[in-house]
């Protein structure tokens, strides 16, 4: 799985919330892109979570590295709110697949899935409370250098999409 890149080439847009969205914009393809993955998630069987193509994660490892990823960017924005400028670290999405005390081979979705709802539902509270001023407060990532909230939530956003497919793939074998 590969990390996020946050360089903005010339060719993207400057100006409000990335591909020119408003504010309205990015909340409802915010909330979209958590009923789209929680929809694909449903549709798992028991049977279905553990299928995966050759050197690809099943789709249990998905739903707990969405879970953990989204924990994640809530906590780096509660940060950025909090305490503009502050320093934040990348985590390795191998090592968190890896580890056999996260299970992400065997433990139930169930859990991950609650965490990712919550931590989506509270991001979204987070968002709609924010104002221009808040979404242009950054943090220093420590691979990337200078992202703003905006461009942050503007990632979380898109990556649950990235990973429906992969929910999908699964049940359809």
């Amino acid at each position: 799985m590969a990390g996020y890149s946050v360089e903005k080439s010339e060719s993207e847009p400057a100006a409000p919330y990335d591909r020119g969205m408003t504010l309205k914009d990015l909340i409802t393809a915010y909330e979209a892109a958590t009923v789209d993955f929680l929809a694909a998630a449903k549709t798992l069987r028991e049977e279905d979570l553990d299928k995966a193509p050759e050197g690809e994660w099943s789709a249990r490892m998905v739903v707990h590295h969405l879970a953990h990823a989204d924990a994640y960017c809530l906590t780096r924005i509660i940060q950025v709110l909090s305490e503009p400028g502050t320093q934040i670290r990348s985590f390795s999405e191998e090592a968190l697949a890896g580890s056999e005390v996260l299970a992400y081979r065997s433990a139930p979705i169930q859990p991950s899935l609650a965490l990712f709802a919550a931590t989506r539902g509270e991001t979204l509270r987070l968002v709609k409370n924010a104002t221009d001023a808040d979404l242009a407060r950054t943090c220093i990532h420590s691979e990337y250098g200078a992202i703003t909230l905006e461009k942050m939530i503007t990632l979380f956003t898109d990556h649950p999409q990235g990973h429906i497919q992969q929910i999908l793939d699964a049940v359809k074998n």
